[in-house]
């Protein structure tokens, strides 16, 4: 190893050991605070039966949560299948996203027109209805123009259907995120680097978006954030995800509440994981999010 790459990996080394979860005091006060009075409260009633009225007597059910864990492996399927589906969605929505918000700021008129085209269309059909017709309707049209007239059988995947329409309808909202991170940059940054002699190419790639995207990062993340909500959307065309199995616990052992139970847990641990890399890559980055001025 050269000794650049031993300064890269130290310097890398070292902001991981210098890397706080915390901005401040304060704010590992009220997270110790909020998540250590819900660890305590599920303890006391789960472990203990503490509580002023038992749910089991009021309402004669008695809790299974050993089902659970007999049918982990559904869960755990479930998982892997919403994580493949969400790491395909947001690349796809991402690299949408940032053209797009480039293309309603260029100064070419049809990119313009084209990108706020698919803003408007994308961002205001409802996200059930776009994965309905990206599985039914694009398979007709696949049947009209190639199964049909050349004897061909291609079949549009239910997971492919699922990314296209995750992909579409989030990408939308992600261009207009960047268009707003674009607008924020002052009109002099471009005048004085054009006065510099960049292009218009070097201006875009070297001043503006690497400020706009940093801009954005916060607003992004909920978008990021949504994608994996969302896929819940999916069970509607037959994917087998998170969703999917909790239904099919629900449906073979009857215990409805630990089983969604189960799974809104799971999303919320999925998203929480999400929203902590984002913003832990971003410290250790020494990303620092502000407002163009």
């Amino acid at each position: 190893m050269s000794g650049e790459d031993r300064g890269l990996v130290s310097g890398a080394m070292t902001k991981v050991r210098r890397w706080q979860p915390f901005e401040s005091p304060r704010e590992r006060r009220a997270f110790l605070l909020t998540w250590g009075s819900v660890a305590a409260f599920v303890v006391w009633y789960f472990f203990f039966n503490m509580w002023p009225f038992n749910f089991e007597t009021e309402f004669e059910y008695q809790w299974r949560w050993g089902i659970i864990w007999d049918y982990r492996g559904f869960l755990l399927k479930g998982v892997a299948v919403t994580m493949y589906i969400f790491a395909w969605s947001v690349v796809i929505s991402l690299v949408l996203g940032v053209f797009c918000g480039i293309g309603r700021t260029t100064e070419v008129r049809w990119v313009r027109v084209f990108s706020t085209s698919y803003v408007e269309i994308f961002r205001n059909i409802p996200l059930l209805v776009q994965m309905w017709w990206a599985y039914f309707g694009l398979q007709e049209i696949i049947n009209a123009l190639m199964n049909e007239p050349f004897g061909t059988q291609v079949l549009i995947p239910s997971t492919f259907a699922c990314i296209l329409a995750l992909s579409l309808y989030t990408g939308a909202y992600m261009g207009e995120v960047v268009r707003s991170g674009i607008r924020s940059i002052p009109k002099g940054q471009w005048e004085a680097s054009l006065s510099t002699g960049l292009s218009r190419y070097q201006t875009w790639r070297h001043i503006i978006l690497p400020q706009a995207l940093v801009i954005v990062i916060p607003p992004m993340t909920s978008q990021v954030v949504n994608i994996i909500k969302n896929s819940a959307v999916a069970m509607t065309i037959a994917i087998t995800d998170l969703m999917f199995y909790s239904q099919k616990i629900e449906e073979e052992t009857f215990a409805g509440f630990e089983a969604y139970t189960s799974g809104t847990l799971l999303f919320l641990l999925l998203t929480l994981m999400t929203v902590g890399v984002i913003y832990g890559g971003q410290r250790m980055l020494g990303l620092k999010v502000r407002s163009a001025t």
